[in-house]
């Protein structure tokens, strides 16, 4: 009997050690899955916020770059910043720049998935994640784009400004040949703040 008894509380311990190593089985396959979600999201959310703050430098580019008096047409058309990259990046942009009116002009952002539907614009973001070739879509801009890029070298083949990152904090540099060779004049207040064109 006492044997019995024995056997009985045995199995009922060795049932609950084996309910008990499935729950932490569990829970240790859940924990890398959990650690990555939530690294995801911190990443995406950095990234949102990396480009938020690329948005409100866009803004700043076109309240201190000056176009030819042609360039708006009429002179009361909307000053027309364009984005091409991937859905994050140009969603966050489109958000952050809603509604703003640089020197007074109206602000209309457009979105170009890929290099054949670019159009006419005053400024053209071209996020690192953008498939085609740099050099045609800075090519495809036309005369009078300001180009605005975040990927290496971008300066060094035509563009005119590049996003860095230093420090963990968004920089830029400003590529004025480029600029003026396109009739854009940079103020002298954006010029000092951006850092040197690297070689």
């Amino acid at each position: 009997m006492v044997i019995e008894n024995l056997n009985k509380i045995s199995a009922g311990l060795n049932q609950r050690c084996i309910r008990d190593n499935k729950r932490r089985i569990a829970v240790l396959i859940l924990i890398p899955v959990l650690i990555s979600g939530l690294l995801n999201d911190r990443v995406q959310a950095q990234s949102s916020d990396e480009y938020q703050v690329k948005a409100a430098f866009l803004f700043k580019f076109a309240s201190f770059v000056d176009w030819p008096a042609n360039a708006f047409g009429d002179g009361s058309g909307p000053l027309i910043i364009g984005v091409i990259g991937d859905a994050r990046s140009t969603s966050a942009i489109d958000s952050a720049l809603g509604g703003k009116t640089p020197n007074g002009r109206r602000l209309l952002t457009k979105t170009f998935p890929n290099l054949k539907s670019i159009t006419a614009c005053h400024i053209l973001f071209i996020s690192a994640s953008a498939k085609d070739n740099p050099r045609q879509i800075l090519a495809a801009a036309g005369p009078g784009a300001l180009t605005v890029g975040e990927s290496d070298h971008f300066t060094q083949i035509g563009g005119m400004i590049n996003f860095t990152i230093v420090d963990s904090r968004v920089r830029f540099e400003i590529n004025q040949g480029a600029a003026e060779r396109a009739g854009l004049r940079i103020s002298s207040q954006l010029l000092k703040l951006a850092r040197p064109v690297r070689n």
